[in-house]
């Protein structure tokens, strides 16, 4: 007898939920129906296939802010980011990527509560990684001029619109500013790395590890400008004081998104 019904199930991950497509069809020969995929999907199973448990709600949170992340900074997440990126969520230190194992230690519990916003650890690494991975293309003489013109210029701006000639008051009355560590921690270090410790309030990496080698501003300002593309209001900020410099970062990530 003929066979009437030939239930296919398959768990698709689209836009986040999980959906069941199931086929009616009376010819067993016939081909399945196809996967749908998306970026979230390949997020969401590089989650699961992680060496390491991730706990329920860390999970959730980080598939939540992932679905708002620009669409960009998502394609070159699961095009440059393998299954066995995390070797602990229970690291003690300080978050970290390291350039020997390839591998990014953080504490989930830590970042789920973190006060530059849920996640910014997770993605802030997975910034290093990408960078590393596309051969550290963050290490550019021309992302490092842009960095340290807009820094001068918003100084120099910021003391003719408040009427500030001397610089050292310039200097402490923008580090006042930046006092909001959900908002300013990235903007903070960045301030700090691209003017000798003059600038700097919420969040900094100090002078011994600026100065190790010329590049080390750019590729934090890479992890941190990665980071704000899944987070609106921190993204917001990053634009207020380095517009170019993020306008330039963006570029870099379509140039290596054709790789």
């Amino acid at each position: 007898m003929k066979n009437e019904i030939l239930i296919a199930v398959k768990k698709v991950l689209l836009n986040g939920y999980i959906k069941y497509y199931i086929k009616y069809d009376d010819d067993l020969n016939k081909k399945d129906s196809k996967l749908l995929h998306s970026d979230l999907g390949s997020f969401r199973k590089q989650l699961m296939n992680q060496n390491v448990d991730i706990d329920e709600d860390y999970r959730k949170m980080l598939q939540e802010r992932f679905s708002h992340g620009t669409k960009l900074a998502k394609n070159i997440y699961v095009k440059y980011v393998n299954d066995d990126s995390i070797a602990s969520l229970d690291y003690p230190g300080v978050p970290c990527y390291n350039n020997h194992d390839k591998k990014i230690y953080l504490n989930a519990s830590m970042d789920l509560a973190n006060p530059r916003g849920a996640g910014a650890s997770w993605f802030h690494e997975h910034g290093h990684l990408i960078d590393n991975a596309l051969g550290n293309i963050s290490e550019d003489d021309k992302f490092k001029k842009i960095l340290e013109l807009e820094a001068f210029e918003y100084r120099i701006n910021y003391g003719k619109k408040h009427k500030i000639k001397s610089i050292e008051e310039i200097d402490k009355a923008i580090s006042d500013e930046l006092n909001d560590m959900r908002l300013h921690s990235a903007v903070s270090d960045l301030m700090e790395g691209l003017t000798d410790g003059k600038i700097v309030n919420v969040g900094w990496h100090g002078l011994n590890y600026w100065n190790k080698d010329k590049y080390a501003v750019t590729r934090e300002a890479f992890a941190h400008m990665y980071e704000c593309q899944f987070d609106d209001l921190r993204n917001k900020e990053m634009k207020k004081y380095f517009p170019k410099s993020l306008k330039y970062f963006e570029k870099m990530l379509k140039i290596t998104k054709g790789r």
